[in-house]
């Protein structure tokens, strides 16, 4: 998808949280490693600078804005966590519309992913951050899927999912985009001048540490402000609950109650998301799903 050369720059930025266990030079030579070049600021991450990030609002925003302006193809997030979303207001003084870019991340890096989405209809890889594979968090596969998006050496990429409902066991072949990405950042852009688009697309959403009851609100809100309406399928990534007092997990339960209200074919997978294995999904990009007992996304590369 990207065709990445040899010594092609890499943006390394931290909008969100940081990662004390992990450092710039661990980043930097994960990066060498795939044959590129890394631009790490050196301050990226600063011990006590902000409670919650990696570093002062303000040095995250430049940061960020100095690798949107940049001659960089493709920006690639440190970490998650919080913080992304304090930097909207700030971006949009700014015009990023020819100097297009390909972010990379997962989590709270959602609110991006929907914010140049929404603006400039920008692709993403949802996909771990440099902090975990720079800590060697990744599977095999994982990493072999990512190299092969990156340089654009990769012909077709097939990911099983499980039918969760009737519909998805009788779907023939769905064509369409993915947006989505963390469930409470997409809350999150509801109201914003970022809101989420779904309509005409195949939604995808996960989520960490969160009770049946959250899960449960928070995709009550998304269908009441439209969000299911027009989708053609939904796909449930890895869904981390928080078990209640007495040890039950209801997030399941309330994911199979919300779902059967849905029209649409519902899938779900468990390799995508905060769980041990968190597979690449390109978002924003024309993508296939073919039904069935074992139904299967397909990303080609001559898909466009």
């Amino acid at each position: 998808m990207l065709g990445l050369k040899k010594g092609d720059i890499i943006d390394v930025v931290a909008p969100s949280c940081g990662n004390p266990k992990v450092s710039v030079t661990q980043v930097s030579k994960f990066i060498e490693s795939l044959g590129y070049t890394p631009r790490v600021p050196s301050n990226l991450q600063e011990k006590d600078a902000d409670i919650f990030s990696a570093n002062t609002q303000e040095v995250r925003l430049n940061h960020l804005v100095e690798a949107l302006q940049s001659d960089s193809k493709v920006i690639w997030m440190f970490g998650g966590g919080y913080g992304a979303t304090k930097l909207m207001p700030e971006l949009d003084k700014h015009d990023f519309l020819s100097n297009p870019k390909v972010l990379i991340g997962y989590s709270d890096i959602t609110s991006l992913a929907v914010y140049f989405e929404s603006k400039y209809e920008w692709k993403f890889i949802h996909a771990r951050m440099l902090s975990e594979y720079a800590a060697n968090y990744y599977t095999e596969k994982e990493l072999k899927i990512m190299k092969g998006f990156l340089s654009g050496d990769w012909d077709k990429v097939e990911y099983k999912f499980n039918p969760f409902n009737e519909k998805a066991k009788k779907a023939i072949c769905i064509k369409s985009k993915i947006t989505g990405g963390n469930l409470a950042l997409i809350q999150c852009s509801l109201g914003t001048n970022w809101q989420i688009k779904t309509d005409n697309k195949i939604l995808f959403i996960e989520d960490t540490g969160e009770r049946g009851y959250s899960i449960d609100r928070m995709l009550e809100h998304l269908k009441q402000a439209g969000c299911f309406k027009n989708i053609h399928a939904l796909i449930i990534g890895d869904i981390n609950c928080v078990p209640e007092k007495d040890g039950e997990l209801l997030c399941d339960p309330a994911i199979k109650r919300f779902t059967e209200s849905l029209n649409v074919p519902v899938f779900q997978s468990n390799n995508f998301g905060h769980g041990k294995t968190n597979y690449p999904l390109i978002f924003h990009t024309e993508v296939k799903i073919i039904g069935g007992e074992t139904p299967t996304l397909v990303f080609e590369n001559d898909i466009s």
